[in-house]
């Protein structure tokens, strides 16, 4: 029978063990996560001249059947084009895409970055991901909960039975609905100032 310095042992071998499989598993994410984030931005500079302007992004766009306007193609650029050169680099774009994926609050910017997840999921580039690369990408930002909830509400009961394709444009709706949830938990939990009220000169 064990002793009981001899259970702790196994015990604490037991959790190294495991930080070690979480941090492996971990890197390895973060390994494939940086891959295909290259690949988007590969994939968006057509010029092959490592930045994104204007009508690259806007090709991208239209080969995804989005409509967008002048105003919003301006600003998915303007809001991470740090230097100003009316262009995204590199950096920009990585800089970006990981400001995104960690804030909790929602109001980071990210008209880009939805743009750059779909890409990183249509790995065959068809234009459309179909629900297993979808349900990757929500089981991995909001939890499987979360993510059978929101397929439920837009395709029905029975949407792993079929061979659902899911457009940009409909990507884009969900992860819409699920920002201004977001928001709305975030405002919620900020604390309420009362206001102060004055009478004739006095503070009551």
């Amino acid at each position: 029978m064990a002793t009981q310095k001899e259970r702790r042992k196994i015990a604490d071998q037991m959790a190294e063990d495991k930080a070690r499989r979480d941090k492996e598993r971990k890197e390895f994410q973060e390994r494939q996560e940086l891959e295909g984030l290259k690949r988007a931005f590969k994939r968006l500079d057509k010029k092959n001249d490592s930045k994104i302007d204007h009508d690259e992004l806007l090709q991208e766009l239209n080969f995804l059947e989005y409509k967008v306007d002048k105003d919003e193609l301006n600003e998915i650029i303007w809001e991470i084009d740090d230097d100003d050169d009316n262009a995204v680099d590199w950096e920009e774009f990585k800089a970006s895409f990981y400001r995104s994926r960690d804030d909790k609050t929602g109001y980071e910017p990210r008209k880009l970055f939805y743009l750059i997840e779909f890409m990183m999921a249509d790995k065959d580039q068809s234009g459309s991901i179909d629900v297993e690369e979808f349900i990757n990408i929500w089981y991995t930002r909001h939890g499987k909960e979360e993510a059978d909830a929101k397929m439920t509400e837009y395709f029905g009961e029975d949407f792993t039975g079929g061979n659902i394709e899911i457009t940009f444009t409909q990507f884009m709706d969900i992860q819409r609905q699920a920002s201004r949830k977001s928001r709305r938990s975030a405002n919620a939990m900020l604390p309420q100032v009362k206001p102060i009220h004055f009478l004739d000169g006095a503070l009551l």
